[in-house]
């Protein structure tokens, strides 16, 4: 079975990311990428916005898209980004966390926490700057 990986990227923190390091992490399969295999496909989109109700949205039409193309087949991997899920450079994790995890396993998703996570972030994790996840 092929795999589609989603990155959904906190919408506010989209405004000024471009999310090039989650990208980048995926095609170089580094951290929580590591493991996928080379044909493993990627997309990313934000939560729709705090709450993150919007996000079911976009995920039944991810679902009618799949089967429009005849895709339906792939398992669907959500990857919510380091910056929903934990204190970083753009802020502390999503409020509305637990609410979009909820959503997302009601769907049947696959939920991984976390992406990219830089050297100086790694680095604040440790000195206690920044919360573990």
């Amino acid at each position: 079975m092929s795999k589609l990986v989603v990155i959904i990227q906190c919408e506010q923190v989209q405004k000024r990311c471009c999310g090039y390091n989650c990208t980048h992490a995926f095609y170089s399969k580094d951290g929580k990428f590591a493991d996928y295999e080379a044909d493993t496909r990627y997309m990313s989109f934000t939560c729709g916005g705090c709450c993150g109700a919007g996000l079911s949205v976009k995920l039944e039409n991810l679902r009618k898209r799949l089967r429009r193309f005849q895709e339906d087949g792939f398992e669907v991997i959500i990857h919510l980004s380091t910056c929903m899920v934990s204190d970083n450079y753009h802020k502390a994790p999503c409020p509305h966390l637990e609410y979009i995890e909820n959503l997302l396993a009601k769907k049947g998703f696959t939920v991984v926490r976390g992406t990219y996570i830089s050297k100086t972030a790694a680095k604040k994790r440790e000195a206690g700057v920044y919360q573990q996840f």
